[in-house]
């Protein structure tokens, strides 16, 4: 991720200006290249003037247009890119260096081709026509996010009509149906429960206003940090540092969102989920401790198919958010948004049993985590990933068993896990705000387990830091069920394996998304030398998924027999018993959801690699 960074980032040679205004290179019949000196910030830091060009003088009759080129989020650009539209005669002008919003005059009728160039962008290109009374007539061809705007405005006392032509590039990484990434995020990331929840825990203590929690599985007692001197820990000091400990130690208010398994039966969630204390402090009011479940509302039909697709998000909309100026303009409807995420259509046999798995916290909306961890007995190990670790033994075991354990006399309650969780900071942690804030707004409204208690809270989004700033440029991609139906994390991940040149790095606790397969397939058939590595688990004699994951090995194997390989994680345990040393192994429990491509970007949460986890 930090090396896509630097290549998104690298540095373009331009002759810059001081003060930011379009400067013009040409001759007296109209200059054919406009540049843009240094990036000024995302808005309009003041309006856009009616410059000369070699399509027509800024004081010559003609329409006036616009050109505002973004991404797809509506931002403008802050690295260095390339703007040109070309007359049907030949007459062009370019636009080069930090582009910024500028009118031109286009003096004659005629066809006219536009195309934008970003770095780290997929470029554009589209014809329109300028009809013989000058007006603008509509692109013939049709891409995937533009807008049109007409406004009045005066250029040097003179009213005149504007047309305005926004045009928006999707990133070659990041998924266009997700939020916009977000620059100078601030992460860590671990690789073991140990380290990942003794972070947690720091923060939580420093916690003052509000604390966020979604997962899909916790337990009450589970202990977030734990000591090797366990004969010295009390049972009071115990508890405190448990979920059920923490949640009524944190000041302000603690909002836990749980997924609720099949469907909203009560009975099962009550006693499978909601442990005592938790159930207990879900129906209390007022004591600043809000729990609800939540469940999966998508219905697939059974005889029928549902579309797979991304297509409620609008171009427009996202551009008056970035340049609030925009608010006032008069839109027409020009948009055509096409489906970027998968074009297909789901049948019910592409699914398993769905449920929200999104596992994340946010503590006063400073510092997240996510990942692949539950607050469940197994989601806590030592990178070392022992056989035998007496700290994985249960809250309530005594020193002596704990004690067999660390001799190896005794096996832990759960066995060596592997998993990852992100610590981050930066604009990053209100996505994960906005993303908690729509699924618990949604839980209030449906009345959903328990929401009688919750109250709805509102945030303060911060800037947007945009330019050459210090930190990684992230994402949060989401598998969201209805009503909200995202799957940026599907495009991403497409996206990311479309670049792959070298390698794809899977490890994850699933190999069996018949979705990805394709895609993975389609991208090793075009670079002959990309490689593939996955390192998942054993897959039981008993699990419903086991076809689609031997699917998928024969698949690989026998296409791309020297460019795939498959992977196990195996501990081991040597030590002496009675005068002979005895080896033990045990299978890893290989509970990672990582996406890794070229050594350059990474994808890391809480998504397997299932149909499930991506639809």
């Amino acid at each position: 991720m930090r090396r896509a960074l630097v290549l998104l980032l690298a540095p373009w040679l331009l002759v810059a200006c001081d003060d930011g205004d379009p400067q013009a290179a040409g001759g007296a019949a109209g200059p054919d290249r406009i540049e843009f000196a240094d990036f000024k910030g995302d808005g309009l830091n003041d309006t856009p003037k009616l410059v000369d060009s070699a399509l027509g003088r800024a004081g010559d009759k003609g329409l006036a247009l616009e050109l505002v080129v973004t991404d797809v989020w509506g931002r403008l650009p802050d690295a260095p890119g390339t703007v040109s539209l070309v007359r049907g005669d030949g007459a062009s002008v370019t636009l080069e260096g930090y582009l910024r919003p500028v009118v031109l005059r286009l003096s004659q009728p005629g066809q006219y081709t536009l195309k934008a160039d970003l770095p780290g962008h997929h470029a554009e290109a589209f014809t329109f026509e300028v009809s013989r009374d000058l007006h603008f007539v509509r692109p013939a061809e049709r891409i995937r996010h533009w807008a049109l705007s007409r406004s009045d405005r005066s250029f040097g006392g003179d009213p005149q009509a504007v047309y305005s032509l926004y045009l928006g590039l999707e990133h070659t990484l990041f998924a266009a149906s997700g939020p916009a990434p977000r620059k100078g995020t601030r992460l860590e990331l671990f690789d073991n429960g140990a380290d990942a929840w003794a972070s947690v825990a720091l923060d939580l203590s420093e916690a003052v206003d509000h604390t966020h929690m979604s997962f899909w599985l916790v337990k009450e007692d589970f202990e977030l940090t734990r000591s090797d001197d366990y004969r010295a820990v009390t049972e009071d000091e115990r508890w405190d540092n448990t979920l059920l400990g923490w949640l009524d130690s944190l000041p302000g208010t603690r909002r836990l969102l749980l997924n609720q398994f099949w469907g909203e039966s009560d009975f099962i969630n009550d006693v499978a989920v909601l442990d005592d204390g938790l159930q207990a402090r879900a129906e209390a009011r007022g004591d600043d401790i809000e729990i609800v479940m939540q469940p999966n509302l998508t219905e697939v039909p059974y005889y029928d198919t549902l579309e797979l697709r991304d297509d409620e998000w609008s171009f427009i909309d996202r551009l008056v958010e970035a340049n609030p100026d925009f608010a006032e303009r008069d839109f027409a409807d020009t948009e055509d948004v096409k489906p970027s995420v998968y074009d297909r259509e789901v049948r019910w046999s592409d699914l398993q049993s769905a449920s929200w798995h999104q596992k994340f916290l946010t503590v006063d909306g400073v510092v997240g985590y996510l990942g692949g961890m539950n607050m469940n007995y197994a989601d806590w190990d030592r990178s070392a990933l022992e056989i035998f670790d007496p700290l994985r033994a249960p809250i309530d075991a005594t020193a002596a068993e704990r004690d067999a354990i660390a001799a190896g006399k005794a096996d832990s309650a759960t066995g060596p896990r592997r998993d990852y969780m992100v610590r981050v900071e930066g604009r990053i942690v209100d996505d994960l705000e906005a993303l908690f804030q729509k699924r618990w707004d949604l839980a209030l409204s449906k009345r959903q387990a328990y929401a009688e208690n919750g109250t709805p809270f509102s945030r303060t989004v911060p800037p947007d830091l945009r330019g050459d700033v210090p930190g990684s440029e992230v994402q949060l991609t989401v598998t969201t069920p209805m009503p909200f139906w995202e799957h940026s994390i599907l495009e991403g991940m497409r996206r990311m394996i479309e670049n792959a040149e070298q390698f794809i790095y899977i490890e994850d606790q699933y190999f069996r998304a018949p979705l990805l397969n394709e895609i993975i397939e389609r991208r090793m058939r075009e670079v002959p030398g990309l490689r593939l590595v996955v390192v998942t688990k054993p897959v039981g004699y008993w699990d419903p998924g086991r076809r689609w994951t031997a699917e998928a090995h024969k698949r690989f194997y026998t296409r791309f027999p020297s460019r795939y390989a498959l992977y196990q994680l195996r501990a081991h345990d040597i030590r002496e018993d009675d005068g002979e040393m005895v080896a033990r192994f045990a299978d890893v429990d290989v509970h990672s959801k990582m996406l890794i491509v070229d050594d350059a970007v990474m994808n890391v949460g809480s998504a397997n690699k299932n149909n499930r986890g991506l639809i």
